[in-house]
Formats: structure tokens, sequence, C-alpha cells
């Protein structure tokens, strides 16, 4: 009889035995690898999508919701603040970048965001296909918002996708961006007058998308090698819509003089300092000069953290005892197995086993309990983050995806060696075995 034989007739005579030990380390694997795979997406998505925003300011409330709300988008903001309000503090000279936010809407969860192309600039995007938008109603879409160029569509009041039609504007997709890994990717991005118009508030000045406008244009040459064809198209019709649009920006001024911006609201300024000085001094001095709020994303998140590593920690110290027990039950197997076998080991040994083999035949059995359980364990694991991935709306949405890293192999390595320890020590007991003992008690 060959080894690897003789190993699955002994799993077979403890069949129970053997497969709670093949189920504890499986589960031990599964849960270790889901809560490494999540933890590894949370803090891919954190660093990403709140790169280079040092400051958020909005209503007073809760930092971390306004945080969350204006940076991450996934929760409902604090309120609204006033425009003239934030353009003072655009204006501070400690600020390098502010970008103004206006939240309200959503079409099918996917929240439309009232902001500026720099928005867009801010996390270095690029179009799969059309344009940035010219004209208030036209809007640029993330990745994963399943809609094309030339879409029309209308937005629904709230963030959540059971509320009231917004039925007397419809948007426009002029503008759909390549997938970047960031909060983006499930954003529609439109001009902060189109959420302003739609709410029946006051528009702003158009500085910023006069300001973005020039740089689109700029970037649009430099791509030129790109699609020389198309940019001569493009480069017609921004021409003509610019015409129309300083028109229009000209009889706007005349008829709205006696408008203030203070009427008009916005939800966040994202701002990025000059200097890290500035991140500590500026947010204490909004926060006590003024009625707003000034939040600092990394203070926040790391609070956050903290309180997810809370249950992270102890999802991973179940998972340690899990794979703890299984070991214990691998040892506590094969020992007392030991006992019932020590005839048969005697037996194999008076027929020519050496010891080195059948310690290599105990051996071979704990390892194979392991291997089976890591394999179920890694298939189990699969199974279930792809069913969380696809059923929570979140994680879908941020492409939350299985990632082969450091973890994941030592998580692995970990899981098998601690089997073969846990079946190193009846090993070596059954390869001391007495011949003579066990084959006297035998007869």
């Amino acid at each position: 009889m060959s080894d690897l034989r003789f190993v699955f007739y002994s799993l077979k005579y403890r069949f129970l035995n053997s497969f709670l030990s093949i189920m504890l380390t499986a589960f031990g694997v599964s849960i270790a690898l889901l809560i490494s795979q999540f933890g590894n997406h949370i803090q891919n998505r954190i660093n990403l999508d709140g790169q280079g925003i040092d400051i958020v300011v909005g209503a007073k409330g809760s930092p971390l919701q306004l945080i969350l709300s204006s940076v991450y988008h996934i929760d409902i903001p604090t309120g609204n603040i006033a425009y003239s309000q934030a353009k003072k503090i655009m204006n501070n000279p400690q600020i390098e970048e502010s970008i103004p936010l206006a939240l309200g809407d959503n079409w099918r969860g996917f929240r439309i965001v009232g902001t500026t192309i720099n928005y867009i600039r801010h996390y270095d995007m690029s179009f799969s296909k059309g344009r940035y938008w010219d004209q208030n109603f036209e809007v640029v879409v993330g990745s994963s918002v399943n809609l094309d160029i030339g879409d029309e569509f209308m937005g629904v009041h709230g963030l959540l996708e059971d509320g009231s039609s917004h039925e007397e504007h419809k948007y426009n997709v002029v503008g759909i961006l390549k997938p970047s890994g960031t909060v983006i990717d499930r954003l529609i991005l439109t001009s902060l007058n189109s959420v302003l118009d739609i709410h029946g508030l006051h528009k702003v000045d158009n500085s910023f998308e006069k300001h973005h406008e020039h740089q689109h244009d700029h970037e649009h040459h430099k791509e030129e090698h790109h699609d020389i064809h198309e940019h001569d198209h493009d480069k017609e019709k921004h021409k003509s819509e610019d015409e129309n649009y300083h028109k229009h920006s000209k009889n706007d001024k005349k008829t709205n003089k006696t408008n203030e911006l203070g009427s008009s609201e916005i939800t966040a300024l994202l701002i990025k300092t000059k200097s890290p000085i500035a991140n500590i001094n500026l947010p204490r001095s909004i926060n006590r000069e003024s009625s707003l709020q000034a939040a600092n994303p990394a203070l926040e998140i790391n609070r956050l953290i903290s309180l997810f590593g809370i249950g992270s920690k102890s999802f991973a110290i179940l998972s340690l005892i899990l794979i703890l027990i299984a070991s214990l039950n691998i040892f506590s197997g094969l020992a007392s197995n030991l006992e019932n076998r020590m005839g048969d080991l005697a037996v194999l040994r008076a027929v020519g086993f050496s010891k080195k083999r059948i310690f290599k035949i105990i051996v071979l059995e704990g390892i194979l309990v392991v291997l089976i359980g890591i394999l179920l364990g890694i298939l189990i694991g699969f199974l279930l983050f792809s069913i969380l991935t696809h059923n929570i709306f979140t994680l879908h949405t941020t492409n939350a995806s299985l990632i082969f890293n450091l973890d994941f192999i030592l998580i692995i390595l970990f899981v098998f060696f601690a089997g073969l320890i846990a079946a190193i020590f009846p090993a070596y007991r059954g390869s001391k075995i007495s011949i003579a003992n066990q084959l006297s008690r035998t007869i």
C-alpha cells in the first residue's frame, strides 16, 4: 500500500474528526481573508478619495459626517452654507485650491454633484469619451454610472432613490470619465449653477467655470496629437458655444444685478492648503470666527479607522481562534487515532517501513487535512466576497475586488504551519513505536 493510500484510508476511518478539522480550518481561513480584503479595500479607497484634501468646510454638525458626505459621498450632508461666506474663505491667502460642492439630488443612487471642473482635475481624471460641461444641465459621469453620451435623465430630490423627481429640468450626458478607482467613478458631475437653479436658488458668479474652461482649452490643445480630426470638430463647436456662453453671461449680469451671492447656498468646500501649518491654524480660525465648521479629513478618518479597527480586530481574533482550534483538533485527532493504530503501525514497521516513513505518513495526514481546509476556505472566502460586493451597493460601486497581496500569502502560510506543527508531535510519537511491545500486546 502506498503512503498516500494509507493516508486516505486513515482519514476515511476517522471521517467525522477529519471533516471537523477541515471545516474549522476552512472557516478560519475564509474569515481571515475577508477581513484582510475588506480592510485593504477600505484603506485604499480612503487614501485615493481623500488625496490632496486638507480641510473640508461645511455647516455645523458632526465633523465625521461632514467628511463622509463631502469627500467620500457615503453619508448625508450636515446642511448648507451661504456661498458668500464660502467665497470669503476661498480668498484666504493660506489656501492653494478650493473646490465648492452642491449636493442634494441623485439618479438611481448615484449622487449628482454641482461643482467646478477643478474637481475632476483634482483627481487627475481623463475622458473615455465626450467633454466637460459647457452649459447648465450638462453632466459628466463616472465610469460606474450606467449612462452614455447623449442620454437624458431627471434627478431625484434627496440622496435616496425613492425621492420626488425634478421634472422641470433634464440633465444631458456630455462626457464619460475613465475608471480611476476613486469616488469620482460613482458620481454624476455638473456645474454649480445647474444644482442651484434646479433648487430655486440664485446662481453664483461664473469665475470658476470661465477659469477652468480656459484650462480645458489648454489641455485640449495638448492632446491634439491623439485625434486631430476630433479636435478640429470640437474646436469649432467650443468656439461657437463659447461666444454664446459669454453673451449669455453678460445678459445674466444685466438682469440679475440686484441678486446677492449670499442668497445662494452650497453644501461644502474642499480645501487644499499651502502649508502644514495652515492645516492646523485655518480650521481653528474658521470654527472660532464664523458660523461654519472646518474639519480635517486625516484626523476624522483616523478616528473612524480606530473604531473600525476594533471591529476588524475582533473578527481577526475570531479567525485566529478558529485556526488554533482547527490545529488543536488536528493534533487531537492524530494523537487519539494513534492509540488505535499502534498495532497497524507496528505491523508496518515489521514489514519494513522505516521510522522516517512512519513519521512522513502521519505528518502527510495532517498536511492533507490542512491543505483541504485551506483550499475550501479560499473558495468560501471568494464566494462570500463576491456575494457581498454584488449585494452591498457601496462595495459594488467602489469596485471592490480581490487582491492577492502579502496578507493573503501570510494567512495561508500561518494556517499551513499551524497544521504542520500540530501533526509533528503525534508523528514523532508514532515513529518511535516499539515493534516487540506492540506485537506482544496484539498476540
